[in-house]
């Protein structure tokens, strides 16, 4: 019988638990959205000002730069590995 009962408790805490996540996360919405803004800002005057662009063009130059920077980041860890 004790040991139905630590289990059912054991149950209750783990959801007990599981409300605080997301309590947490829903709190940290607000500062979420700051860092989300500016990504959301660049893509949409990218889309503006380059009207003859698409968003396969803004994913292209987005992929492009990420590639650069990481390969920078790689070679840098390479060179600093001996």
């Amino acid at each position: 019988m004790d040991e139905e009962r630590r289990k059912l408790e054991k149950m209750y805490q783990e959801l007990n638990d599981e409300d605080t996540d997301i309590k947490k996360w829903n709190q940290a919405l607000f500062s979420k959205a700051i860092l989300l803004f500016p990504t959301l800002a660049f893509a949409l005057t990218f889309l503006k000002i380059n009207t003859d662009k698409s968003i396969i063009d803004l994913l292209a130059f987005i992929a492009i730069g990420g590639l650069l920077v990481f390969g920078g980041i790689f070679i840098n860890y390479l060179l600093s590995k001996k």
